[in-house]
Order: C-alpha cells, then sequence, then structure tokens
C-alpha cells in the first residue's frame, strides 16, 4: 500500500502538467474543444496589400495528430473552396485570409507524405499519424490563377467563370472580399463541403472528435487597429442530437447526422459611441438562412436574401434603462435590414442601424418570421470598440438562449 501510495504521489506533477480537454457542455455557446470551428464573418480589402485582412488559427488540443478540414462561404453562403490542413498533437496553424484567396494555402502534411518531417514537425509530446485520401492533397500546391480569379470575385458578388457567369455573394461594390469559414475535424482529405453528399454519416469526411479549437482576428493596418475573438467552438454529440436541430441541419435533411449543436438565436449586445470611443461600436454576425445556397443570376439573390428587421423584437436601452422598440411607421421606408446576409458587418448608429442614445444595449432577436423558413434561426454576434481610432476591443455578445431551446417570447413583449 505505501508503495503504491508513492507511486501516486509521484505521478502528480505529470498528471498536473498533461493537457487535458475543458469540461464542455452541449447546447452552450462555451470555449472548449470542439468538433467544427466557425469563423463567423471575415474581410479582406483587395484594393491593397496593405489593407484590412483576416487571421484565423486552428489548433489541436490533443496529442494525437487531427485533420482539420476548411471550407470558405460568400457571406451569402456558397461554398468556394475547400481544403485540409494536418495538425500534430498540440499543433497550431495559423491562415490569412489576403494568402489564401491570392492562392497560398497552409502547407502541411500527415507523416508518409512529410517522412523528413519538415512540413509538420512532430513535438516531443505530440503523436504523428497518415490519414486516408491525401495524395494530391498534401501538401497542397498553390491554386490556380483560375480559382484565384474566382475567389476574389465570387467573393466580391462579381461573376465568376467558375460558376457559369453567376454570382455568389452581395454586391457592395467597394472591392472587399466578404464571407465566412468553417473547419471540421475530418477522418480522410477530400475536396466536399458539408453541402455535397458524403461529408456527414459513419463514413463521411466529417469526424466527431471535440478537439479543435482557434481564434481570429480582424486586422486593419490603415486604422491602426484589430480586433480578436476566439473561433466559435461547436461540439458533437451524435447520439444526443440524432433527429434534433444541429449546425449543419439544412445539409443533412434535419435528420442531425452531423451531430453538432445549433447556435442561439437571441442576443444581448452594448454599443459606445462617444467620449474616448470616438469609433464607435461596429457588430460582427453569422445567420443561418436555412437554404442550401447555390450560385445565381447576377442581381437576383437568393429569395430570402435580405433578411428582414424584425423591428418588433428589437429593443435599444440606454444606461439609464430606457427602452426605444423601433417604430416601422418611422424606419422601415428609409432602412434596409441592418444583418441583410448570412456573414456581415454593420455600425451601430449607421443609417442601417441608427440608435437614440450614445451608449447602452441592444436586445436582438435573430429569428426571422419571413415566409418559408423556419422561426428558429441559429446565429452569431460580436461586438467591436473604438476608441480614438488607436485601441480597439472585440468579444461575443451575450447569447439569451440556446439553439436547443430557442426563446420563444422575448421578455419585452406586451406578454411579460
Amino acid at each position: 500500500m505505501r508503495r503504491l501510495l508513492l507511486v501516486w504521489l509521484l505521478m502528480l506533477p505529470v498528471l498536473a502538467a498533461t493537457p487535458r480537454p475543458a469540461v464542455a457542455k452541449t447546447c452552450a455557446v462555451d470555449v472548449v474543444p470542439a468538433a467544427t470551428l466557425l469563423l463567423p464573418y471575415f474581410e479582406v480589402d483587395l484594393k491593397s496589400a496593405a489593407g484590412r485582412t483576416t487571421l484565423m488559427s486552428i489548433n489541436n488540443a490533443s496529442d494525437k495528430a487531427a485533420l482539420a478540414h476548411v471550407v470558405l462561404w460568400t457571406d451569402l453562403g456558397v461554398p468556394t473552396l475547400a481544403f485540409d490542413v494536418y495538425l500534430t498533437g498540440y499543433d497550431i496553424q495559423t491562415l490569412n485570409l489576403r494568402d489564401i484567396l491570392g492562392g497560398r494555402l497552409p502547407v502541411t502534411a500527415d507523416s508518409v507524405r512529410d517522412p523528413a518531417d519538415t512540413l509538420s514537425p512532430q513535438g516531443d509530446l505530440s503523436q504523428d499519424a497518415t490519414f486516408p485520401g491525401c495524395a494530391g492533397l498534401l501538401p497542397p500546391v498553390p491554386l490556380s490563377a483560375a480559382m484565384v480569379e474566382h475567389l476574389n470575385r465570387s467573393h466580391q458578388g462579381l461573376s465568376s467563370p467558375l460558376l457559369e457567369g453567376k454570382c455568389a455573394a452581395q454586391a457592395l461594390g467597394d472591392q472587399i472580399a466578404r464571407g465566412y469559414v468553417t473547419v471540421d475535424v475530418a477522418r480522410q482529405c477530400s475536396t466536399l463541403t458539408p453541402a455535397d453528399p458524403g461529408y456527414f454519416g459513419v463514413d463521411g469526411v466529417a469526424g466527431n472528435d471535440n478537439v479543435l479549437w482557434g481564434d481570429f482576428f480582424l486586422i486593419d493596418p490603415a486604422g491602426d487597429v484589430a480586433q480578436g475573438e476566439n473561433l466559435v467552438r461547436i461540439e458533437s454529440d451524435p447520439a444526443r442530437f440524432a433527429g434534433r436541430p444541429t449546425f449543419y441541419e439544412r445539409y443533412v435533411g434535419a435528420s442531425g447526422a452531423d451531430g453538432r449543436e445549433p447556435l442561439p438565436t437571441v442576443w444581448d449586445s452594448r454599443y459606445l459611441d462617444g467620449g474616448a470611443f470616438t469609433g464607435g461600436t461596429d457588430l460582427i454576425y453569422w445567420r443561418d438562412s436555412r437554404v442550401r445556397n447555390q450560385p445565381f443570376a447576377c442581381g437576383h439573390p437568393p429569395s430570402w436574401y435580405p433578411f428582414p428587421w424584425e423591428l418588433e423584437r428589437t429593443v435599444i436601452f440606454d444606461e439609464e434603462e430606457h427602452p426605444v422598440v423601433p417604430s416601422c411607421q418611422v424606419l422601415c421606408p428609409i432602412l434596409s435590414s441592418p444583418f441583410p446576409a448570412e456573414a456581415g458587418r454593420i455600425a451601430v448608429g449607421s443609417a442601417s442601424l441608427p440608435v437614440p442614445f450614445q451608449f447602452g444595449w441592444l436586445y436582438l432577436d435573430m429569428k426571422t418570421s419571413q415566409v418559408g423558413l423556419p422561426a428558429a434561426t441559429q446565429s452569431w454576434l460580436g461586438s467591436i470598440h473604438t476608441a480614438q481610432g488607436a485601441f480597439s476591443v472585440g468579444y461575443e455578445a451575450d447569447p439569451r438562449d440556446s439553439g436547443c431551446s430557442p426563446e420563444t417570447d422575448s421578455p419585452f413583449s406586451p406578454n411579460h
């Protein structure tokens, strides 16, 4: 017994030093390793190499090697590119969206395709491995000129030759590429996207190990500011979510085959526009249209676009708790929806999202009652505050509900 106790005491420092995943809680937006990561919004200024860009990291929380499948989507939910990133145990890979749109993918490779261990070196506490289907895909080759043109045009809302002259995004005319990114833990290399058959399922591309984590940064060199936030972590629990609402519900026929927890639908967000915060507050958002979006004839976007502004489910407070509910009689003729797309950025206090107070907070129900769409529309919301053109901070807004149990009635409605 004394010998066993001595062994246990000697093992305590080793056990304490061994990295372990955080305790997870499904149906909650929590910062734990997950099977899917969401970069809710990116922007890359194509006018200048020194303009705005977006950085993100993909990290492996396990000592075992992992394969991360990255998919770029336009701000109207059309997939444009899929590629794989190999991670040794405890590995981290940083991606610059400017590099990707320029055709330069992160150069990684699994064990059999990196025998000298120079592309994806194995750490002292890490494991290396080989994944099926990676021949010809890892390490990746630079994208062709045609593919680079396709990405740059598609993410600006311009026609792409690879889309038979069709469009795939909002055409805002400012030469900024916009969209969002999903990252799934994968069993094998592939060029499939979650919208393709064979992506999910027992023999599908997507795996269910909750081992990925990461962050992202919106960089504005001209404005001398940057904001960062955790990538949205979406955990997998196939047994729990079978036949229930899920993150990839629109791509699995609402079967729950993806096993991913859904995101919330209602958010609280503070805003600041005055004093030291001369740059005001921007909101970045992601919304689920519940539609398998396809390229469309330019000038004729999907029928759900733009998402309507549900004015009656928006409440604006000042810091003395005075509420204002936007009035359709006053605002509707002049306002477009402040959150029209699947991903975007909007300035609080702008013509699209006017507020009557300098400081306060917003109650935002991101669900939609648009005909043909379910009422519970999952979403994500983040706030960016900028001060004196030199300082900024970004963070996730506060979710009021869960995608598993969406809030059905506003606490500020007459019923309350």
